[in-house]
């Protein structure tokens, strides 16, 4: 089993993180029945990465759309990704998972610069109007920025992922940003 330490700096910015997490909740492109689901799932998904002893949930970020699960980030061997895939395929409510997860080691310092720069890009696009969307997930991982969710335009889509190329640190950019049907 290996030993998790979550450092004081790493705290406050997953806390920082989960606040802005909860205000993006607050205005969305989805119903607020979706949503709740949605948000259940990832929970519950969380919640079984954290208990058991393969996996690693610090280094795994869990998003859910409409049932379909994403998971990024990076664990240590490749048995962890399965199992971490598995786990949320075996969820209730889970449509289908998206693994992402790359196999590799993460420093302490990596995973407080992405979480940093995942945080710095989430505040911005937060605050520009032109986005005008809380509906964005942010994903770093090793300076690869991964934008997903919904976005009611073309020009908030290209917008949100000038924000995220124009931060120090960003490697690179995937936009995965669906514009909202019908808008």
């Amino acid at each position: 089993m290996r030993n998790h330490r979550i450092t004081p700096t790493l705290a406050a910015v997953l806390l920082t993180v989960a606040v802005l997490v909860t205000l993006g909740a607050c205005s969305s492109t989805q119903s607020a029945g979706q949503q709740v689901d949605d948000a259940t799932i990832t929970s519950k998904v969380k919640a079984k990465l954290t208990a058991d002893p393969e996996v690693n949930p610090f280094n795994i970020d869990v998003d859910t759309d409409a049932g379909v699960v994403s998971l990024r980030g990076t664990v240590e061997d490749p048995e962890a990704k399965t199992q971490a895939g598995r786990l949320a395929r075996n969820t209730e409510g889970v449509v289908s998972v998206r693994n992402e997860i790359k196999v590799g080691e993460t420093t302490a310092g990596q995973r407080v610069d992405d979480a940093a720069l995942a945080t710095a890009i989430k505040t911005e696009i937060a605050a520009d109007t032109d986005v005008a969307s809380t509906n964005i997930d942010v994903d770093v991982n090793d300076g690869v920025v991964t934008l997903s969710g919904v976005v009611k335009t073309e020009m908030a889509r290209q917008e949100a992922e000038r924000i995220a190329r124009n931060h120090t640190g960003v490697r690179s950019v995937v936009n995965q940003l669906e514009v909202q049907a019908g808008k």
